[in-house]
């Protein structure tokens, strides 16, 4: 009996030990614990749900926040300042069936879609990009339905978000170079390179995105049909030097994104309002779109020319 006593002792410090604990201490009868409502012994006071009786913690067991690095997504970042492995959205996608301007109705009515995505680069936050914005005069069946203009805007871009985001208010930076261009030849032809800087503050149900930029010069005194020449010259008369986005979520999950380009030497510039609203509150597949634009810009081959449009579709990202 003593040496099966013994058999037994050193199977249970034999098994304590490779658990990482030791026997605990018998106690003496006494009156049962009060369990605690929601919980089971095995469960861990903190994942305890939300209902039940708090209990004090040890200020040995407290945990420290955790901060999220730089790769994480942002609960409250928008498409255009997220920040994630991998390919992710960058600028608005969407699709407008129909739109109308004064300087294209009739047959010359123009569908317009924009499609953009962003991929990460050697596990940094440099981002590769690009967007293509497209109109398309579909109804123009005289003529074989042509595309009037497609705008290619490919990026390479370093985008800085503090780790600490509560601390610093959820600001970040974007350092970028750009190209924009309508890959049409000559005299349709018209493109541009720049160096830009945008702050950033993505925070609830508000994003600031506000971009500056420097042109990279070109030659605007070459002849007409010289593929070198600038194909836009003076483009920041009416484009201006910078351009402020801000988006506002409104009445739940429905979100109206302005855009404001403004030189003040010229007096020129242009406003924007994207306006969205999701097919369904609860799980939404996509998002009803009204779309406005006032000013110079729209399109590369219109860079110098105001114009007016209104159009309704969908957006697939916002």
């Amino acid at each position: 009996m003593r040496t099966l006593c013994i058999i037994v002792c050193a199977g249970i410090a034999a098994l304590c030990a490779a658990c990482g604990t030791t026997p605990a201490a018998p106690q003496q009868p006494g009156p049962a614990p009060v369990a605690t409502a929601g919980m089971t012994p095995a469960q861990p006071r903190d994942q305890a749900i939300a209902s039940e009786v708090p209990a004090a913690t040890p200020p040995a067991q407290a945990q420290a926040p955790a901060h999220r690095s730089w790769y994480e997504a942002d609960p409250d970042s928008y498409s255009i300042v997220s920040a994630g492995r991998g390919t992710s959205l960058h600028k608005p996608m969407y699709a407008l069936p129909y739109t109308w301007s004064p300087a294209y109705e009739g047959r010359d009515t123009e569908t317009m879609f924009q499609i953009s995505l962003k991929q990460r680069l050697f596990g940094i936050p440099l981002y590769a990009a690009y967007t293509q914005k497209s109109f398309w005069q579909a109804y123009n069946t005289h003529e074989s339905a042509p595309f009037k203009e497609t705008d290619y805007n490919p990026e390479l871009f370093y985008r800085y978000i503090p780790q600490d985001r509560e601390r610093w208010h959820h600001l970040g930076a974007d350092l970028g170079f750009e190209h924009e261009s309508n890959g049409q030849g000559l005299p349709d032809s018209r493109s541009w390179n720049r160096f830009y800087f945008a702050a950033f503050q993505a925070e609830g149900e508000h994003l600031i995105y506000w971009k500056w930029w420097y042109r990279l010069p070109e030659n605007d005194s070459l002849p007409a049909t010289d593929p070198q020449r600038d194909d836009n010259p003076h483009i920041g008369y009416y484009y201006g030097y910078s351009e402020l986005n801000y988006e506002q979520q409104l009445f739940g999950k429905q979100l109206a994104h302005f855009m404001v380009r403004y030189n003040p030497i010229t007096g020129k510039g242009a406003v924007q309002l994207q306006y969205t609203a999701p097919n369904n509150a609860a799980d939404p597949d996509f998002f009803w779109m009204l779309y406005l634009w006032q000013g110079y810009g729209e399109s590369l081959i219109d860079y110098n020319r105001s114009i007016f449009r209104i159009g309704v579709g969908i957006a697939l990202a916002r």
